[in-house]
């Protein structure tokens, strides 16, 4: 039989706990709860969850922390859940390190296809950066191996870009970052060409690499090169 999905959540208000338990619980995830990032923090560090579920209103230590935490000391995808939904506090959680903001009360149904999307990619990922080679950058060359030894020719913006999202180390490189290592400017034309490029990246990688794109985009912040990446 198929292992269930782990998930971590934490949640202050007993009765929204207890609720969101009981409904991942009937749709076959294993799940963990806990009322304070302490409790978290301990849990987190026993076992791997696939997906953690972090309440972002949570007073100490803030949720926002927590997903920083997650995201810094594990290889869980994350779900911020808030009742509050402002541009500022997405950002601020997309900054932090989470997949995706939702806003409180969450559908059950929604959740649900939520964790299970996140859990599938996140496997699918942990298994290239399992794989017995690793992606290589050669900037000099401007050339990128995939793991399993193809490699593909890249143009100057192109490499460039991967260049930029290396040093994100897995972690989300900003869009502002990304817009004046590239074209020196933050405009309207250069957003439209930094969109431009980075689907132009992903197709010559998805002709020549079967497995998930590693340039992943993170809502409100920018783009990541999400398996570790070797340069020169």
């Amino acid at each position: 039989m198929t292992e269930p999905v782990c998930v971590i959540l934490v949640e202050r208000d007993t009765a929204v706990r207890a609720r969101l338990v009981e409904h991942l619980c009937q749709a076959g995830y294993a799940v963990t709860a806990v009322s304070d990032g302490h409790a978290y923090r301990r849990h987190l560090s026993d076992r791997h969850y696939a997906v953690a579920l972090i309440a972002v209103e949570l007073p100490d230590p803030p949720g926002q922390v927590l997903i920083d935490h997650t995201r810094r000391n594990s290889a869980s995808a994350i779900i911020g859940i808030a009742t509050e939904d402002t541009v500022e506090l997405r950002v601020g959680c997309y900054r932090a390190g989470a997949d995706l903001f939702l806003r409180a009360p969450v559908d059950d149904l929604e959740l649900a296809a939520a964790i299970a999307s996140l859990a599938r990619r996140y496997e699918r990922l942990r298994a290239v950066s399992r794989s017995p080679g690793r992606w290589r950058l050669s900037a000099r060359r401007r050339a990128l191996a995939t793991p399993d030894g193809d490699l593909l020719e890249l143009s100057p913006k192109e490499c460039r870009l991967l260049e930029l999202l290396a040093l994100g180390d897995g972690r989300a490189v900003a869009r502002g970052v990304l817009l004046e290592g590239l074209y020196a400017r933050d405009d309207e034309s250069a957003a439209r060409a930094l969109e431009t490029l980075v689907r132009r990246t992903r197709r010559k990688l998805a002709a020549r690499w079967p497995g998930p794109s590693p340039i992943l985009t993170e809502h409100g912040v920018g783009y990541a090169f999400s398996v570790p990446l070797a340069w020169d």
